[in-house]
């Protein structure tokens, strides 16, 4: 489904500055859906002259009553003639109330708001629900829809969406949170069921409706903000008793003065609760990749100073091929033990990989440049460890066996490493510009243990291909590694 601004560029010429005002609408009209127990509806003319149709950019469903649309419109263009109501606001640029019959004896209630934008009708807000000829019963229904009222008359002035529109730091707030009405004096004219109960979980226990906003322990400040800067405010209060509280202020509007305000208040105490729960497990996973590469650090000291007991240079170089290994290892939880994340990019994992293998393998008389480019994005950290340990053995492979002996002059000796994701597959190339492969080399059938290792990851653990490609006697060898996506990313959810 293409999106708002999609929409809008398809459709019509409208600016970016405008594009954004209307979308700063639709990040908090689920309150005001809610509020007018109606589906609302945002209809953009079509850039054609004369103005006879409309797309819909956005629809909104409210969850305090039935909607009338179980299909997405959204993206669907309306003859102007097949809404009367909408094409009527839009060329007076006044509030349009009216029943709109739907087939048969069926008609539904419209409400077309002017959305205003540097004085000109630029869109049409339409609030639509089923006909009701019963008035509303309960008090609380009166009050939701006579402050819907009062934001609809804000639209008409162009004093909604607000200027600068403060941004959600959790969802966005709907009526069902908890509603209190108050005036420009701070008292308390109006209080829902829900922000009754959170009022006596704060300790609140005499009647709210009457009293003033700061009494019941919330902020005042917030009112104030609001006020002041005739915007919304978003406040979080922490009790002493670990009691975490989000108020949203909506300030009501009139010619530029506050009248009034609508503020949402949700207890996100558990939300906060599990939010430490995760910092402190993000904290210990941390500290345990700290405390592997710790291990493996230890464990790959010990191979050394056993390796340097040894008088079988075979041996010695198992025991170097061993330390290299679990240092490409190490590599990956150092790098997940300073991660904020518990996946790390490949490109990460690369820089000190690359230094690693030059410090053991290349010297002086056998001067090598190793260079990466690209990068993979975000790997699950199996996968990285399990890449660091192949691509470790392909570079040693390169510098192993792909140039000339060391007592043998060597010049512009080169080995690449190409990272690259796509939908579909994680991509790794190592290519050198060596000796190439010997005649008869066949990948299948070689039985060096690096190599081994590389077939049997790439192949079985990772599930992945792996080809390589000789570009001739001297001009090197290129091993091309593909991970498909899917399976890369299936394992680590089972």
């Amino acid at each position: 489904m293409a999106s708002l601004e999609e929409l809008a560029r398809e459709n019509s010429n409208l600016e970016d500055d405008l594009i954004s005002y209307l979308q700063d609408l639709t990040r908090s009209w689920g309150l005001l859906a809610d509020l007018s127990f109606s589906d609302l509806l945002l209809y953009l003319p079509t850039k054609e002259p004369p103005v006879d149709s409309f797309v819909l950019l956005a629809h909104v469903r409210p969850t305090t009553s039935t909607t009338l649309y179980r299909a997405d419109l959204v993206g669907q263009k309306f003859e102007a003639q097949s809404r009367p109501l909408v094409s009527e606001t839009f060329v007076n640029a006044q509030i349009s109330n009216g029943k709109v019959p739907v087939g048969g004896d069926r008609e539904i209630s419209v409400m077309a708001i002017p959305v205003m934008w540097k004085g000109e009708t630029v869109a049409i807000l339409a609030s639509e629900k089923a006909s009701i000829v019963e008035p509303p019963r309960s008090e609380m229904e009166r009050t939701y829809l006579s402050i819907f009222d009062r934001f609809a008359e804000m639209f008409e002035r162009g004093e909604f969406p607000y200027g600068e529109e403060s941004r959600f730091r959790h969802r966005m707030p709907r009526l069902g949170d908890g509603l209190l009405l108050v005036n420009t004096d701070g008292q308390i004219e109006f209080a829902s069921p829900n922000a009754v109960s959170l009022l006596h979980r704060l300790g609140w226990h005499r009647p709210v409706v009457g009293s003033r906003f700061e009494e019941t322990g919330l902020s005042s400040k917030i009112l104030n903000e609001a006020f002041s800067l005739k915007s919304s405010v978003t406040d979080e209060l922490e009790r002493e008793d670990k009691t975490f509280v989000v108020s949203h202020c909506f300030p009501l509007l009139h010619s530029g003065k506050a009248t009034g305000a609508a503020v949402l208040v949700r207890d996100v105490t558990e939300l906060r609760r599990r939010d430490r729960q995760l910092i402190s497990k993000d904290a210990t996973i941390r500290e345990i990749h700290h405390r592997v590469k710790n291990n493996l650090q230890t464990i790959s000291s010990l191979l050394r100073i056993q390796g340097r007991r040894l008088d079988s240079d075979e041996a010695q170089m198992a025991l170097n091929e061993s330390v290299r290994r679990i240092g490409a290892i190490a590599v990956v939880h150092e790098t997940l033990a300073v991660s904020q994340e518990g996946e790390v990019t490949f490109g990460e994992v690369m820089r000190p990989l690359v230094e690693l293998v030059k410090e053991g393998l290349s010297s002086p008389v056998k001067p090598v440049s190793i260079e990466v480019s690209g990068d993979t994005g975000l790997l699950p950290s199996e996968v990285t460890t399990t890449l660091a340990v192949v691509v470790t053995e392909l570079l040693q492979n390169a510098l192993d066996h792909g140039f000339k002996p060391a007592s043998e002059e060597l010049e512009n000796g080169k080995v690449d490493v190409l990272l690259s994701k796509n939908a579909e597959a994680v991509m790794v190339e190592v290519s050198d510009n060596g000796v190439g492969l010997p005649e008869g080399f066949d990948i299948e059938n070689n039985v060096g243990l690096g190599l081994t290792i590389v077939k049997t990851f790439i192949q079985q653990e990772l599930e992945g291909s792996l080809n390589v490609i000789s570009n001739g006697t001297g001009k090197g060898v290129r091993f091309q590694i593909c991970l498909p996506s899917d399976r890369i990313f299936e394992k680590i959810d089972l």
